[in-house]
């Protein structure tokens, strides 16, 4: 499948948010998750790494809740791993979202921690609540629940498209002594699969959409007992992971491979997305 190559503002990562929630002990299972190739051994100091980790802190300097934050950045042959404390779960997100849209970094590290405070499961959920309220129209919010345990949000319910999953994790993530996130909403946009082949047709359909998937790739999907192998290249981190993560919100599918590989120097034009019978 093609299409015409847009730009991928960082906007369009961190997209637009939620509403006012019921909250219950049990919600929908969790969607497979993300099977990750174990990272090539690197070597400190590689070609490149001072002017891309020039780069990178250039823009988080940008952002003045990251700036203030300060975590600490290491670049490692264009593998970049953060550590250190940051104030929110927002600001931890916004730090990974940053190094994954710049291209020349090949992976991203989060040793980062969200303080927990004194803060209380039912005052994040009470304050997820409040600043989640006025985002259900802007992003179809359907069947909304929040549950907070030990520090650990969880968000399940219906959203109107894969910007307005993400962008519903920012506005929630801002709440103080939400340490993490735990993300079950499902983009309205989401296709389902009743057998293999119906099910790679899915993925393939969805990662060939703009709308939601806005990243110039050469991609392939394979999809064996309902599980989901893709390889191919794209040019950013960021297109990597999200390519991911729409496979494994496809209905039927039971746990997602990927292998696709970074290659900074890519100068793919649009999205071809192949299905490997």
């Amino acid at each position: 499948m093609r299409r015409r190559s847009l730009p991928v503002p960082l906007a369009a990562i961190l997209a637009a948010g939620l509403s006012l929630p019921a909250v219950r002990a049990e919600g929908p299972a969790a969607p497979p998750s993300v099977t990750e190739p174990k990272p090539p051994v690197r070597n400190i100091g590689g070609p490149g790494d001072y002017a891309l980790r020039e780069k990178l802190v250039q823009r988080m300097t940008r952002d003045p809740e990251l700036a203030a934050s300060r975590p600490s950045v290491i670049l490692v042959n264009g593998g970049v791993v953060f550590s250190g404390e940051v104030p929110t779960w927002t600001v931890r997100r916004r730090a990974l979202a940053l190094a994954g849209g710049v291209r020349g970094i090949v992976n991203v590290t989060d040793q980062m921690m969200v303080p927990r405070g004194d803060v209380k499961d039912e005052a994040i959920l009470r304050g997820m609540a409040a600043v989640l309220k006025d985002w259900k129209e802007p992003l179809a919010i359907d069947a909304l629940e929040i549950s907070v345990q030990d520090g650990v949000a969880t968000l399940r319910g219906k959203v109107k498209n894969f910007a307005a999953r993400v962008r519903a994790e920012e506005v929630a993530g801002t709440i103080a002594g939400a340490q993490t996130i735990v993300n079950r909403l499902r983009p309205l946009t989401a296709p389902t699969g009743a057998d293999d082949r119906s099910i790679r047709k899915a993925v393939a359909s969805w990662l060939g959409d703009f709308r939601d998937y806005p990243y110039p790739a050469s991609l392939e999907v394979a999809v064996k007992d309902g599980r989901v192998t893709l390889t191919g290249e794209v040019a950013i981190y960021l297109g990597r992971q999200q390519a991911g993560t729409m496979a494994a919100l496809v209905g039927g599918v039971t746990s997602v491979d990927n292998r696709i590989r970074v290659e900074p120097s890519s100068q793919l034009p649009d999205t071809v997305v192949r299905e490997i019978p």
